[in-house]
């Protein structure tokens, strides 16, 4: 029985390079895009390879901080990633508008029309508290609060898995209602079922 040519191992097939015009590295890297695309710890394409810009640069240090934690909580999916991206911009937003706060002083003076100055609530910290309340509404979402986490846990526990809880715990099954009692159909069964109890026995 024939055999064919023995195949040339990994090392090999490199010296050889591509004699056939295959793009068989080509071919592999789009198989790795594709794979990274479906994988929930890799973050959206606005947010990777943004190092120079340091807003952005900080909000990917807190995608690649967190997303492995909600990953094991279930917390994060393919469809998930860019309501959490967002949530890490607000956070970065939040953490610069600090810093601002914390080299200039929570107020500024500003001059009135009358040319008098007067102290005003810095715009950072105007701009830190909407980016805080816009985080609030996602750390809900996600439970990245101890409040919120345990909402999260005890919602997840009740979805049953095949009539059995997270934690196995079956749901509760109604009662079965009591059989009912026939009625008689002579006239002393009759009457039997609508006697009255004898006068004085009656509670109060």
């Amino acid at each position: 029985m024939t055999r064919g040519r023995k195949p040339d191992g990994p090392a090999l097939q490199v010296a050889k390079g591509q004699p056939g015009k295959r793009p068989r590295a080509r071919r592999a890297d789009q198989r790795a895009a594709r794979l990274a695309e479906n994988d929930p710890l890799h973050p959206p394409a606005f947010l990777v390879g943004t190092e120079a810009d340091p807003a952005l640069a900080e909000a990917l240090e807190i995608w690649r901080e967190l997303a492995t934690h909600l990953l094991r909580r279930n917390l994060l999916d393919r469809l998930d990633r860019y309501a959490f991206a967002r949530w890490c911009v607000y956070q970065a937003e939040w953490i610069d508008a600090t810093r601002t706060i914390q080299r200039e002083g929570l107020t500024r003076m500003v001059s009135t029309v009358s040319g008098d100055a007067m102290p005003r609530r810095h715009p950072a910290a105007m701009h830190r508290d909407r980016v805080e309340l816009s985080m609030a509404k996602l750390e809900a979402a996600y439970g990245l609060t101890p409040a919120d986490r345990y909402k999260v846990m005890r919602d997840q526990a009740a979805v049953p898995i095949d009539g059995l809880g997270l934690f196995g715990q079956g749901e509760a099954k109604p009662a079965a209602a009591a059989p009912s009692t026939p009625r008689s159909s002579d006239p002393v069964g009759f009457l039997a079922d609508r006697s009255a109890p004898p006068p004085g026995t009656r509670p109060n």
